[in-house]
């Protein structure tokens, strides 16, 4: 059985420079609330090194910054994401021409700015989804990119460490899942999925690694180092 340690948020701020050189997620299990007295972008912009000065980067050439200093709830892809996506894209270059490079600097030659602002702004949720706002059968909630819904859900990990007498009580964790044709069904045995029995069709369904970041203007959940922007797999 999987031991997760948990991590108040403040706690997690004050590590987040030693954590972010690990390719595995520190989960806080959403047990306390940070308010912090900055606005959004500024709030990741003081943890962009190794964290999110990518992702700040795409954001700017989006012109996305008064987007996610406006009211709502940001799911912040840190730069393992973007990382993650930039492999993938060269990856499939190199199926064609294998001296084929992807890097960021040919993401903004071939993405524009709207391009940019429709992949990213399926993070942004122009309203402020706090934990008690959320249920484990997960809602379905409009994100700033026209025609595209995700849905976000707080839910119990099966996998997680108790001890009786102890630690009892499971903690419940922020997800953000893209539903791909219709939701997954939960199978007895635990597994997951599609109703049309396509294997291909799976939903993709993302742990978020902190949460409940109160800025000046909203609420900011990161998403796991192990998730690909843009959902791509």
């Amino acid at each position: 059985m999987k031991k997760i340690i948990y991590i108040p948020v403040a706690a997690f701020m004050l590590l987040l420079a030693i954590s972010s050189c690990k390719k595995d997620p520190v989960i806080d299990g959403g047990l306390s609330i940070a308010k912090v007295n900055m606005s959004t972008y500024d709030y990741l912009k003081s943890n962009s090194r190794h964290l999110f000065d990518t992702t700040l980067l795409i954001v700017d050439k989006a012109g996305m910054k008064d987007m996610i200093n406006g009211p709502g709830t940001f799911f912040v892809p840190d730069d393992y994401a973007i990382a993650s996506y930039l492999a993938a894209k060269q990856n499939d270059a190199r199926k064609i021409d294998e001296r084929k490079n992807f890097t960021i600097d040919t993401l903004f030659k071939y993405y524009s700015a709207q391009m940019l602002k429709d992949s990213m702004g399926i993070y942004f949720f122009p309203l402020k989804l706090s934990r008690d706002e959320l249920s484990a059968n997960g809602v379905l909630y409009q994100t700033s990119t026209p025609n595209i819904k995700l849905m976000v859900s707080l839910e119990e990990n099966a996998d997680d460490y108790q001890v009786d007498g102890i630690i009892s009580t499971k903690p419940k964790y922020i997800y953000l899942t893209k539903i791909r044709g219709e939701k997954d069904l939960v199978n007895s045995n635990g597994t997951t999925s599609d109703p049309s029995g396509n294997p291909q069709k799976l939903d993709i369904k993302v742990l978020c690694q902190t949460t409940g970041i109160i800025t000046n203007n909203g609420i900011i959940h990161v998403l796991s180092n192990q998730h690909t922007w843009t959902f791509k797999q």
